[in-house]
């Protein structure tokens, strides 16, 4: 619409109709663009396609542009309830100019720009009458009509002058309203229509609307008989097509005077509301709202609570209920919450309280689901600003539906946060009911919420109410998943302890279920240091139901430990397959010449190697005399023979029968363990050490030395033999050759004599 858009803060939509059927306007649906998406109505007309298009085909020389000026001008100056309500207009040949396209234009001016008029929403009569309304709503209309009409006729001392369907337009709540103010002209005494009237009302007006004075051009009978004659005229003609020919019998007597030729017996309009057509109780509802702003705080009250009880009985239509019930609930609520002073009055709360009741009537069962987050959420952040428990419980009861249709930052924002206060409400009726109606906010709370939420539920288990306190912790229960871990570690289980504790059975049966449910929350660490450790206490709580709900709890965790057991096996198992082959393929090559080196003791000690190497496998074996050394330089290894053994008190493990030996015994230099500290390689060889193919005697019985006998040496006790044993002493030889072993001489002790010895004992 050229430069329409940015001029006016409204959007144009789709058109309704054609131009010619609201007399050269086209008309739009819209919307404003501030935010609040309002929809309205927008009458837009083109200057040149008016300045063209002829009124009537009888009047091919008169066009459309003049009168439609005319209308601008006169639109924007008329205001009642009963005429088209006006929200905006725009010249876009004049964009600044207010009301400067109302006159003709000038001829030397050029008209290319547009008119626009936005108005309420609005259909006209013909499309109305279409959908076949109640008889009740046709009365209504009606009155409507003549009260607008006796508005002009009274006050503004002004004649319509085009009483015709193409004058009327419904709006969405059924409420008629004039328009088309084409040819409205002043009347009085002496002062007949205009001159803009006397040229284009036979044009403009269809001619079975014209009284027979307009057609006579009988003008100066019409300023002397009354502003209404024309009007009364042409409204009972109206009638007729109003009621499709089947006026009601009431109403017939009154339309034979309105349509009489004779000016002086046309009755004004005024009187016409008598008629008991229009007594009707949708009359008196329409009354009553249309009064409702000058009526007392008393009376609004009680008409607010008569008003819910009709909804829910289904008195009130549909239409009236959205579309004027909900409007002025929606305004009587912001006058009074945005005013501190109001809201500290008592009567104002209680206004505020009775209209609670139709407000989430109408949204909840006539409002589309796609606008009640828009006409509902600013209402809602205002109403929690009520101190009052009546309003505040009435919001409790409908968080659910909330919930479901406000989006989640009006719910975290608007919401939530007025509700909390609930919890620290004297009341213990409040404080329950918004422990419950908090329940339907917990799947749209944002994180700081739910921590907000969290406290609160924590601080509610040292309720005096102990339905309160059964309550707290089956919703801390129900909220734990949606916690953060951080949250569920620091208040999760204590709460559940908590509740363990209570004195209220119902409250210690409702924790334990609920840490029944919450298994998947706690670690299995978790659940063997903190969890079973405060439910084993309750295993012998006096009443039995707890205990038997103690026991399942305990029965569950202890399969969940299992479990966890079982996998641990299974994780140790798959490391010791992963580390053996690595182990046999990593260990580096000893170093030729270089001296065995035992591993070190774990504990660092002396006495703790020691220990470790006296409980290996070795077995006590009995070995023979080693053969004397030949000059051969290679020599197979002894074989061992039994030794006679002294019976002992205890099963002892003994040191072998060992050979030193010059020459090869299979501890060779092949395998990395010579000596490299003797030029005449001398080898010490253990033949039997862990040998297992040689058979191995059963000790006997045998007496632990006495300590007498070991006071020279710490050390003597360990693998010694009884009193009368041969001592056993490993003595390097000075000189080569292999270094022998008395012959059945077991060993009762053990000597090392020569520190120089390298036999692999130097890390301890």
């Amino acid at each position: 619409m050229g430069n329409s858009a940015s001029a006016l803060p409204y959007s144009i939509e789709a058109q309704i109709g054609a131009p010619h059927d609201h007399n050269g306007w086209a008309l739009h649906n819209g919307k404003s663009t501030d935010g609040q998406e309002t929809e309205v109505s927008i009458f837009v007309g083109k200057k040149p396609e008016m300045a063209k298009a002829a009124i009537s085909p009888r009047f091919p020389n008169q066009t459309q542009l003049i009168p439609a000026l005319h209308h601008f001008r006169q639109c924007k100056k008329l205001r009642h309830p009963h005429i088209l309500k006006v929200y905006a207009t725009l010249d876009t040949d004049n964009p600044t100019e207010d009301g400067a396209a109302a006159s003709p234009p000038p001829s030397n001016k050029p008209q290319n720009g547009d008119l626009m008029i936005v108005t309420e929403p609005c259909v006209s009569l013909d499309t109305w009458l279409l959908t076949n309304p109640s008889p009740e709503q046709l009365a209504w209309g009606l009155e409507c009509l003549i009260r607008g009409m006796q508005f002009m006729h009274a006050s503004a001392n002004l004649s319509h002058g085009n009483t015709s369907p193409s004058s009327f337009y419904v709006t969405k709540s059924g409420d008629v309203k004039l328009w088309n103010f084409n040819l409205v002209s002043q009347i009085g005494p002496n002062l007949g229509p205009d001159n803009h009237f006397r040229q284009w009302e036979q044009a403009c007006t269809q001619d079975a609307y014209r009284s027979p004075e307009r057609v006579e051009r009988r003008y100066d009978q019409i300023s002397n008989h009354g502003v209404h004659a024309m009007d009364s005229y042409g409204l009972g003609i109206l009638i007729d097509h109003w009621f499709q020919g089947r006026i009601p019998p009431k109403l017939q007597k009154a339309v034979q005077r309105l349509q009489t030729p004779n000016i002086k017996m046309r009755p004004r309009l005024q009187p016409l509301l008598k008629c008991p057509v229009f007594d009707t109780p949708y009359q008196k509802l329409q009354l009553t709202l249309e009064d409702l702003v000058v009526q007392p705080v008393e009376q609004k009250i009680a008409l607010w609570q008569n008003l819910g009880r009709s909804m829910e009985n289904g008195q009130i239509p549909k239409d009236v209920s959205l579309y004027k019930v909900l409007p002025m609930i929606q305004s009587a609520v912001l006058t009074i919450c945005n005013n501190e002073a109001m809201l500290t009055q008592d009567l104002y709360r209680r206004e505020v309280l009775a209209m609670m009741q139709p407000l989430f009537f109408i949204v909840e069962n006539y409002l589309d689901k796609t606008r009640v987050s828009k006409e509902l959420g600013p209402l809602v952040a205002l109403l929690f600003k009520v101190k009052d428990r009546g309003v505040r419980g009435a919001l409790l009861g409908k968080v659910g539906f909330m919930s479901q249709h406000l989006d989640k930052n009006s719910l975290n924002e608007h919401v939530f946060g007025p509700l909390c206060s609930g919890f620290n409400d004297s009341s213990p009726v409040l404080r329950e009911l918004t422990l419950k109606a908090t329940l339907g906010l917990v799947p749209s709370l944002n994180e700081p919420n739910l921590e907000k939420l969290t406290r609160y539920l924590v601080r509610l288990q040292a309720d005096s109410e102990t339905s309160i306190r059964t309550n707290s912790v089956i919703f801390v229960s129900k909220i734990a998943p949606k916690m953060s871990q951080i949250s569920r570690e620091k208040h999760l289980l204590p709460a559940y302890v908590r509740s363990m504790k209570d004195a209220f059975p119902p409250a210690r049966l409702a924790a334990l279920q609920a840490i029944t449910n919450s298994k998947d929350l706690f670690s299995p660490q978790d659940i063997a240091t903190k969890v079973l450790p405060s439910v084993m206490p309750i295993l012998l709580d006096p009443i039995t139901d707890v205990r038997n709900e103690a026991f399942t709890v305990v029965n569950t965790y202890m399969g969940v430990l299992q479990e966890e057991s079982m996998k641990i096996a299974q994780q140790q198992r798959q490391q010791q397959a992963q580390q053996q082959p690595q182990q046999g393929s990593a260990a580096p090559p000893p170093v030729p010449g270089q001296a065995p080196v035992a591993p070190a003791p774990k504990s660092g000690s002396y006495m703790s190697g020691l220990t470790s190497w006296m409980s290996s496998t070795t077995a006590p074996t009995t070995s023979a005399p080693a053969p004397a050394a030949t000059s051969t330089p290679l020599m197979q290894a002894p074989v061992p023979a039994p030794m006679a053994a002294a019976p002992m008190a205890a099963p002892q493990q003994q040191f072998a029968a060992v050979t030193l030996s010059t020459d090869d015994d299979g501890w060779g230099d092949e395998e990395g363990w010579g000596d490299d500290d003797d030029d005449d390689n001398v080898d010490l060889a253990f033949s039997n050490i862990g040998s297992t193919s040689t058979p191995i005697s059963k000790p006997k019985p045998q007496q632990f030395s006495t300590p007498e006998q070991f006071d020279d040496d710490p050390f003597a006790s360990i693998g010694a033999n009884p009193a009368g044993a041969t001592k056993l002493s490993f003595n390097k030889p000075k000189s080569g050759g292999a270094l022998k072993l008395p012959k059945a001489a077991p060993a009762t002790k053990l000597s090392l004599d020569n520190d120089d010895m390298a036999d692999g004992w130097d890390d301890f």
